[in-house]
């Protein structure tokens, strides 16, 4: 099965904020310490709480993360885009930390546990999904990376009733959810079912390239089932 790329809907977007640093002659003060600290959570919270239009930066993502390395937020919105970006690697040693934390939100820990996806450590992936879901159990997304850890283990009853509820809570594009769950009802021989959800997929997107190659292969395995003749009770 092909793995997913979960994007991020709550897009921490930077904005331009103008970075100060405190210098000092001689002794640093009480007083000189507190300005920084000061001036660095402006500066975690101007970026967190900025426009959703304006584009984000890795560059200034990875500035305010480093400047703030155990704030919560900061390490989520760095760790997030590093993964969007093809390094799931680092995005989970920047994520982890967040993650374990008292302080971590559903997003902290959903994407670690996406990171650990991409990465193929299922079982972490899916017990980072199971603790984003029982802080928010209405976030689809989190539902979607619960289900693909669990089909990526073979718990593929479980993954159908994950992938159901991603679907269910589901906010925009449905095509790649419908994608995984008709892979996932394949895999527990229910070609049909698999068939019809594939066909609902390609009609809402008829140009989704993985969901025409998919259409056609499971319709071939439903085909030649077919072809047997059904066993009968004696």
């Amino acid at each position: 099965m092909d793995v997913l790329k979960i994007k991020n809907s709550s897009k921490l977007l930077m904005c331009g904020v103008a970075l100060f640093t405190v210098s000092a002659c001689g002794t640093t003060t009480t007083q000189e310490v507190d300005t920084k600290t000061r001036v660095n959570n402006a500066i975690t919270k101007a970026a967190v709480e900025s426009s959703k239009d304006t584009p984000r930066s890795m560059k200034m993502m990875e500035t305010v993360y480093k400047n703030n390395p155990n704030d919560v937020e900061a390490a989520t919105a760095y760790g997030t885009k590093l993964r969007e970006d093809g390094n799931a690697e680092k995005a989970a040693m920047v994520l982890q930390s967040a993650a374990k934390s008292q302080d971590a939100t559903y997003l902290t820990m959903r994407e670690y546990a996406a990171a650990q996806l991409e990465l193929g450590d299922y079982n972490t992936a899916e017990n980072f999904a199971r603790k984003a879901i029982s802080k928010n159990n209405k976030d689809g997304q989190s539902w979607h990376v619960l289900g693909i850890a669990l089909d990526a283990q073979a718990k593929h009853e479980e993954a159908e009733t994950a992938f159901r509820k991603a679907l269910d809570l589901w906010k925009g594009d449905p095509v790649p959810i419908m994608n995984n769950l008709a892979l996932n009802l394949a895999s527990q021989n229910r070609v049909a079912d698999a068939v019809e959800i594939l066909q609902r997929a390609k009609e809402l997107a008829p140009n989704r390239v993985e969901v025409e190659r998919n259409l056609r292969i499971i319709s071939t395995l439903n085909e030649k089932a077919d072809e047997f003749p059904k066993k009968t009770d004696s």
